[in-house]
């Protein structure tokens, strides 16, 4: 198997526990503050930084087209942590926000070969395809493990493990 086709595996592993967390959680936790880290703030926080790491074309310059209310649009890309305030986003409006990820990742995804792997993102840095790839994977089961933690905190099952494609 190629590595690449591996590293699709894996980041869709993590990725599906993410839109999984957003079904099962409870309305009620969704919002609440849980030790300043709301959920639905983790899992856009997690959509943003897939959004922003897993692009084709690093050298164009980066727009935000994921649909974030605009109500938190800017909190949101400046990476503002928003507790304590009534406004959140919903399911559905994050359920959009990760539609036009999956948008973008399937684009990506088509691209990304065994080649490109070791090359940079960037020409005057060090982040190559590959360190990008294997962070985004870390950083989404970092929030989605975080979220795990919530939910059991307060006597609800967490999201499944899913491994290897396999669920």
């Amino acid at each position: 198997m190629a590595t690449t086709e591996m590293l699709k595996i894996q980041f869709y592993d993590s990725y599906n526990m993410l839109k999984e967390l957003v079904r099962i959680c409870p309305d009620n936790l969704w919002k609440a503050e849980n030790h300043d880290l709301p959920v639905w703030n983790q899992v856009v926080h997690t959509i943003c930084g897939s959004f922003f790491w897993l692009r084709e074309d690093y050298e164009k310059k980066f727009s935000w087209e994921l649909p974030l209310p605009e109500r938190l649009r800017d909190k949101i890309i400046n990476d503002d942590w928003c507790v304590g305030i009534d406004d959140f986003m919903t399911k559905a409006e994050m359920n959009e926000c990760l539609d036009c990820l999956d948008k973008q990742l399937e684009s990506f995804w088509s691209k990304i070969t065994d080649e490109m792997l070791n090359s940079k993102t960037w020409a005057d840095n060090e982040f190559t395809y590959l360190s990008v790839i294997a962070a985004q994977i870390r950083h989404i089961m970092c929030h989605v493990g975080m979220c795990n933690a919530v939910l059991i905190e307060n006597g609800f099952d967490e999201v499944e493990w899913i491994a290897f494609g396999e669920n």
